[in-house]
C-alpha cells in the first residue's frame, strides 16, 4: 500500500487517459461502485459487472490533480451518453473536473 501511494505521488502529476463506458462510467468508478476502502488516491470498489466485481482504482481527486486529463470515447453504443451529457445529466465521468481536460469524442457520435 505504501508503495502505491509513494508511486502515485510521483506519477500523479502527468497526464491520464481515461474511456468512458456506455453508462457513464470511467476509471472503473461505476453509477452503482460501492467503496470498500479508500485512500487519498486508490479506492477499493464493489461493482456489478459479472466480469470482475472488486476492482482497485485511481479516486477522481488523483484524476483532477493531473496536469492534464483525456478522455477517449468511441464506439456507437456511446451515442446516447454523450446526448445526455451535452444536456447536463449527470454521470461519474462528470465528476472529471480537471482544467485541462480534453474529450476525443468519435465522429459518428457527434
Amino acid at each position: 500500500k505504501q508503495w502505491y501511494q509513494r508511486r502515485v505521488a510521483i506519477t500523479a502529476g502527468n497526464y491520464i487517459i481515461l474511456g468512458l463506458g456506455s453508462d457513464g462510467h470511467t476509471a472503473s468508478l461505476f453509477p452503482s461502485s460501492k467503496p470498500i476502502s479508500k485512500t487519498a488516491d486508490f479506492k477499493h470498489v464493489e461493482v456489478d459487472t459479472g466480469i470482475s466485481p472488486g476492482r482497485m482504482t485511481v479516486t477522481f481527486d488523483l484524476i483532477n490533480r493531473s496536469d492534464w486529463v483525456s478522455i477517449l470515447v468511441t464506439g456507437s453504443d456511446k451515442r446516447d451518453i454523450i446526448k445526455d451529457i451535452k444536456q447536463g445529466k449527470k454521470f461519474p465521468v462528470s465528476e472529471v473536473v480537471n482544467a485541462q481536460l480534453t474529450w476525443f469524442i468519435d465522429e459518428i457520435l457527434l
